[in-house]
């Protein structure tokens, strides 16, 4: 439990904001000490930081405390995790209503930015964002990969194609709000690492499901993981592992960090995450079981 102090400091709400939106809007309904001081549950927390994201993103506080409460009460009611804040499990977008993969592929093949930009736009404006990640981006990554090994789009059709969707990821990340809860989740690759595309949509995700992030990038020496997670205070770790020469890394940065917090938890994502072990906690290969197992681990811990 967290008091009022702690709780704005968490989540980045100023001390009469927080006030306002408890009183004014019920968002949260935090419970008294024996001292009658306000006491803010980790799911109060994650509460005000999904309001408070989506306030950054333009709504007023009163749609946005609507939009809260009707997000937490769906999820009850599914008996899922709050995180579910895309409406939680519901029919896939048919394959019908995304854009197709080889006119992605083939206006890469012909360095056509302004068709690769209106692709993009499309897809991620047909369903919500962990939807199209599942669904389609990471599909659309596989066979642009295939495509440049087997010749059909150049090294510099490759790099365009890659660079407009990580410009995209890193809007949709912006736009999800820095000023989320708690807990504090760091994000990154570990030394080698290079193919971020992934752990990037995965950081959006979790700011989305209202948790606060730090996003590290690639290639991160496993001396600066620590210094990090020192900096931040944080209470999980992220780390992608695609390729089969990431592992060993990803194992050397697991057991240095675990050594020296052991209470973190450190999450592995990616093709190779069941191969990194060390104490490591995989997250599976879609994004909405990605975070609900962050949910369930982080959950776990919290004392009862």
């Amino acid at each position: 439990m967290y008091t009022i102090k702690r709780a704005a400091e968490l989540t980045g709400i100023s001390l009469s904001t927080l006030r306002a939106w408890e009183r004014r809007y019920g968002v949260v309904s935090p419970v008294r000490s024996d001292g009658r001081y306000r006491l803010y549950s980790a799911e109060d927390l994650r509460a005000l930081g999904i309001m408070a994201a989506l306030v950054n993103e333009g709504w007023s506080a009163r749609e946005a405390a609507a939009e809260t409460k009707a997000r937490i009460e769906g999820s009850a009611q599914r008996g899922g995790p709050l995180s579910q804040i895309d409406g939680g499990p519901g029919p896939r977008p048919e394959a019908s209503v995304l854009p197709r993969v080889d006119e992605l592929v083939a206006a890469a093949g012909r360095l056509d930015t302004v068709a690769v930009s209106d692709i993009l736009d499309e897809a991620f404006s047909r369903a919500g964002f962990e939807r199209v990640v599942d669904d389609w981006l990471m599909p659309a990554l596989s066979v642009i990969g295939e495509s440049w090994a087997d010749g059909r789009i150049s090294i510099a059709g490759e790099h365009l194609l890659s660079h407009a969707i990580q410009r995209r990821l890193a809007a949709a990340y912006e736009a999800a709000g820095a000023r989320t809860s708690g807990p504090i989740v760091t994000l990154g690759l570990p030394p080698g690492a290079r193919h971020e595309l992934g752990v990037l949509a995965f950081a959006v995700a979790l700011r989305r499901a209202g948790y606060s992030t730090a996003y590290l990038g690639a290639d991160l020496p496993a001396g600066d993981w620590g210094e990090a997670v020192a900096a931040r205070g944080a209470t999980a770790v992220v780390l992608a592992v695609p390729r089969a020469a990431d592992v060993v890394p990803a194992r050397q940065v697991c057991e240095e960090l675990l050594a020296a917090h052991p209470d973190l938890v450190v999450f592995v994502g990616g093709g190779r995450q069941d191969e990194v072990g060390a104490g490591s906690v995989p997250l599976g290969h879609d994004m909405r079981t990605a975070v609900e197992a962050v949910d369930s681990a982080l959950n776990a811990r919290r004392p009862a």
